[in-house]
């Protein structure tokens, strides 16, 4: 009986702790069952995402400006998209211009870029493979197992950007904008 209740509060404890240490955003994620978050529903992006030192904005360049997403007050609604279940941002209080280039430096600085492949700290290998005909594949690499996680329907997806936290990887999708998308 002392050893059942040394494994539950060892588990309960483990879910706290947890639950504690995720990000609004992975909180948000997990209550939808979604891997994968549509930032910015804009085709109008340059460049290439940019994160915070703290990971907690994620920032893109839409018509000339650069905006950056409060990750700690993303609201989420589902969608679908490439036969997937997605998170897409619904609220636009998490969204501000970022206003002059002393706001826009620390971005670059922990946000080099990486047009179709990033490794994590882990070793997890999260690539944006150009297929001969003309589509994307999100491509996964964990422990030597690949996996072709969706491959677009002609849409040029590109510029990985891991996160410094290491917890998430965003990068642009022409058609549809600032994809954000959960790792290891």
């Amino acid at each position: 009986m002392k050893n059942l209740i040394t494994v539950l509060l060892l588990i309960v404890s483990s879910f706290s702790f947890s639950q504690k240490d995720a990000t609004a955003l992975e909180k948000a994620m997990k209550k939808l069952k979604v891997e994968t978050v549509l930032v910015a529903n804009v085709e109008g992006i340059d460049e290439y995402p940019l994160w915070s030192p703290k990971s907690d904005f994620v920032a893109c360049y839409i018509f000339g400006d650069w905006h950056k997403f409060n990750l700690n007050e993303m609201k989420l609604t589902t969608g679908d998209w490439h036969n997937q279940t997605i998170g897409i941002m619904n609220n636009a209080k998490a969204v501000s211009i970022i206003k002059d280039s002393s706001e826009l430096k620390p971005f670059l600085a922990v946000s080099p870029f990486n047009e179709r492949e990033v490794t994590t700290k882990k070793g997890t290998k999260i690539e944006l493979r150009y297929n001969n005909d003309f589509t994307v594949s999100l491509v996964v690499t964990k422990a030597r197992e690949t996996m072709v996680l969706w491959t677009s329907d002609g849409e040029n997806c590109h510029s990985l950007t891991l996160s410094p936290d290491g917890k998430f990887v965003a990068y642009l999708c022409e058609l549809n904008g600032l994809m954000v998308m959960k790792v290891d």
